[in-house]
């Protein structure tokens, strides 16, 4: 097996990796209110990537929603996709006014809000 390659068998699960992921995020991003995870029919093929919608007060509004892709690591060993939007940027997507990419819904999306300070 080449050293770079890392065998998704062998990975913990997608789902246990998406979520460590948010949580990571949540800790590093003050701005950081809400994260959906993005489940498309296709959630359980490996080889598809964890999407992960972000409603970040601190980001900077575009007026378009585009996921930047990130390769697999040791610690997330999944191809994952993230956008990062402003809460306004999110009402508009409610309105319909804004538009998800292609592939990507809300539909069977799971939210996780920002933990309370312990």
């Amino acid at each position: 097996m080449p050293p770079n390659r890392i065998d998704l068998e062998m990975a913990r699960s997608k789902e246990d990796a998406a979520r460590d992921l948010v949580r990571s995020h949540f800790e590093v991003e003050p701005g950081l209110t809400r994260v959906f995870l993005i489940r498309s029919d296709d959630w359980d093929d490996p080889r598809k990537p964890i999407k992960l919608l972000e409603i970040n007060a601190n980001t900077v509004a575009t007026g378009s929603i585009d996921p930047y892709s990130f390769t697999p690591t040791e610690e997330t060993p999944y191809l994952t996709a993230i956008a990062e939007i402003t809460p306004e940027e999110f009402e508009q997507i409610q309105q319909k006014k804004l538009h998800l990419p292609r592939g990507w819904s809300l539909e069977n999306a799971v939210p996780f809000d920002r933990p309370n300070a312990a």
